[in-house]
């Protein structure tokens, strides 16, 4: 809902739904500010005052009634006098800053997006603000979306070139938020290839602290994520206000704690390599972020992201068990049609129902040497072709799916000798930057993402294939593109993006039930905009189901379970040597889709029994082990080591996950606090006793001591 108070003095805008209220004054016919973002208010009075001092050194129009920098504004720009982290550096056509915006007018017309992913099929209440800047040569908007059913709102700005002379927008935010300082600390996720997703938590110091990526994708260094959360913040308790970005790129988030009593979030495309031109007529539009807040601490932030990215952004092909048996860590390059027969046997004889045949199936691929670009089948290796693989897999009532990176390209394919000009950063293969032997070809480009779509789409054609894993192997540098005039450089990593997305669309629209899986060498692209084109993620190359737990533990912050990819493996696991009990690689292996990675044939029948017996029953939990609420019931964890539990709750059912970490000399039992139980409802707890949902909440479940290391503990509880 907006309620809008409009006289010649204040104009007031109240969005609001049952949940919160964000309330938006425009003062001096200029300065968007925001004054209130927390629980509904059933009307605002304006009990905070503004500062409306000129204090020394301040930066002021002389009808202004307000400093510029000591105003929470919505949105401001370099050089204007807010002397803080500002939403753009906008500049003209001599080189000077644009500065003098001016509010025309508003509307409540519902924003379509059609190049960036964003909240689809949402209902709520939309308001744009009009500001014009630079004489009337430039429009601005900004947007927001507050949904009708969760504290959330949704922002986004667009520019508009209305002039008849070039703007360079040099910085151009999603979003700036100014909220009161209430001792807020900021929680974040960083990491590193096999070991994403680790939390920091950190109080704000007087100054400036970021995190970002140059990387030409989101990263698994930093997550397009942050939250402020206050200093009493628990599992169930304490504010938060989090922010998540709906893009896939380079990305900046800063938190600024300034004099003026105030903390200033600002979020969006990293202005670093980013200096976008706008010729006459032409629209420069952010990508949307997501702002929620709640009171609840860290279960409420977490359940409230994955219900939104559920219901808003995921829009999955997978509406049933998709099991998979991939052919990596059975024969890695050396992968061959009789290999591949041997493991769809083994597939059908575990349960699994969908055959992955992963890198090295293609001409000259024996190594990261090997040949990327031309994806023609190596007859070599499969004399009757993917083809009759395929076939014999659908013949068992199966699916096929094949690895791809399609964003790379060696200078030994067909492909570079005859477009050398479609690689990224290139004028000669003597100066090239190389990584993993491989050059990135240039998707800013229509005429490549046209080869793309086409190569593909032919792939999947000829050889009937039911999924792909799209994977992205190195990062982005330089990001230049041939053949481009220099004013277009700063556009190259933006334009990137939209071009990867338009090849993700396009397949999306020509193949209605092809099944998409996001890899960046694991966790390397995990965000909205992946996930918005994508039916589920590898979330890291790390197969050591415990050392995947941790990260799952922590990524249900922000994403749901159904998007998660995990796949069991050989033990000791071969990256990490760790050895866990076969119950464990199981159990844990089994939030999201299950999949399987190893040579079954290794392994003796007693084992095959239980992972077919535990193949059978995933199946029945499915609604629970992949559709379900995810809660965490430990702090975030940095270490794989320490005990870790979560809950997954869905309609009829409830689940606890226990990981015991590394094993105690001292064998005496533990509770757990269920903590998310409702306090009203009894519980029967594995069909054999009734409990009282205070009882669980607060003395909680036994958790029985256990000798030997990463033993995992399974409890299901249903509403009696």
């Amino acid at each position: 809902m907006l309620k809008i108070d409009n006289n010649k003095n204040q104009i007031l805008f109240h969005l609001y739904n049952t949940q919160i209220s964000y309330v938006i004054e425009i003062i001096d016919g200029k300065f968007v500010t925001n004054r209130y973002f927390g629980p509904k208010l059933p009307y605002f009075s304006g009990s905070t005052s503004l500062d409306n001092g000129k204090h020394a050194f301040s930066i002021y129009q002389q009808e202004d009634a307000f400093s510029v920098s000591s105003l929470p504004l919505e949105y401001s720009v370099s050089q204007s006098g807010d002397y803080r982290e500002t939403s753009a550096e906008l500049i003209d056509k001599f080189n000077l800053p644009i500065i003098d915006m001016k509010y025309v007018r508003y509307d409540q017309e519902k924003v379509e997006l059609s190049s960036l992913p964003h909240i689809r099929q949402a209902k709520g209440s939309s308001l744009n603000i009009h500001l014009i800047g630079n004489n009337g040569s430039l429009a601005i908007t900004i947007h927001y979306f507050l949904l009708d059913d969760f504290p959330s709102i949704i922002r986004w700005i667009s520019y508009k070139n209305i002039g008849k002379s070039l703007i360079h927008i040099k910085k151009a935010d999603s979003l700036q938020l100014d909220v009161p300082n209430r001792e807020w600390k900021t929680l974040s996720f960083y990491g590193t290839h096999a070991n994403e997703f680790i939390p920091s938590i950190k109080p704000i110091f007087d100054g400036k602290v970021e995190i970002n990526s140059t990387r030409g994708s989101s990263s698994p260094q930093h997550q397009p994520f942050i939250a402020l959360i206050d200093k009493n913040f628990t599992l169930d308790r304490g504010k938060f206000i989090s922010c998540n970005l709906i893009w896939s790129g380079n990305f900046r988030i800063s938190i600024e704690k300034e004099q003026e009593n105030y903390v200033r979030l600002n979020a969006g495309v990293n202005n670093k390599l980013f200096n976008y031109t706008l010729r006459p007529s032409e629209q420069f539009i952010t990508p949307q972020a997501i702002i929620t807040t709640g009171q609840n601490g860290l279960g409420e932030m977490s359940r409230l992201s994955q219900e939104i990215i559920s219901n808003y952004i995921v829009n999955s092909r997978i509406q049933q068990p998709l099991i998979a048996l991939n052919t990596w860590e059975m024969s890695y390059f050396d992968v061959t049609e009789k290999k591949c027969i041997k493991a769809l046997n083994q597939a059908e004889k575990i349960g699994a129902n969908l055959l992955v045949i992963d890198d090295g199936w293609f001409n000259n691929r024996n190594s990261e040497k090997g040949q990327l670009g031309d994806w023609i089948p190596d007859y070599n290796k499969f004399p009757n072709g993917l083809k009759h693989i395929a076939e014999l897999t659908h013949k068992k009532e199966m699916k096929f799916g094949i690895w791809i990176e399609p964003e790379m390209v060696t200078t030994s394919s067909d492909l570079f000798k005859k477009h050398p000009d479609w690689v990224l950063g290139l004028d000669s293969v003597e100066r090239a930057l190389y990584s993993r032997n491989q050059l990135v070809l240039d998707l800013s480009k229509k005429e490549v993402q046209n080869y793309l779509i086409n190569i593909i789409s032919n792939l999947i054609i000829e050889n009937r294939i039911d999924y792909l894993k799209w994977d992205f192997n190195r990062q982005l540098a330089p990001i230049f593109s041939q053949g481009r005039s220099a004013l277009d450089q700063g556009k190259v990593g933006f334009d990137y993006i939209l071009g990867l997305y338009r090849i993700l669309s396009s397949l999306r629209e020509k193949f209605k039930n092809l099944i998409i899986e996001n890899c960046a060498a694991g966790g390397g692209r995990m965000d909205l905009g992946m996930v918005y084109f994508t039916d589920q993620t590898w979330i890291s190359d790390l197969t050591d189901a415990l050392g995947r737990f941790r990260i799952i533990t922590n990524m249900v912050t922000i994403y749901p379970i159904r998007i998660f990819s995990s796949h069991f493996s050989k033990s000791p696991n071969e990256q990490d040597g760790r050895i866990l009990p076969i119950e464990t690689r199981l159990v844990l292996s089994s939030l999201g889709s299950l999949g399987f990675e190893l040579n079954l044939e290794l392994m003796g029948e007693d084992q095959i029994d239980k992972i077919k017996s535990y193949v059978k029953k995933y199946k029945e939990e499915y609604s629970l082990m992949h559709d379900s609420v995810c809660l965490p019931l430990t702090p975030l964890r940095e270490k794989a080591t320490m005990p870790m539990a979560i809950m997954l709750k869905d309609a009829k059912k409830i689940g606890v996950i226990y990981s015991y970490g590394a094993t105690d000399a001292v064998h005496i039992p533990r509770w757990l606090p269920l903590i998310f139980l409702d306090n009203k409802c009894d519980y029967k707890v594995n069909d054999d006793y009734s409990c009282s949902g205070v009882e669980l909440n607060n003395a909680g479940l036994t958790i029985f001591p256990v000798t030997g290391d990463f033993c995992v503990d399974v409890e299901y509880l249903k509403k009696e």
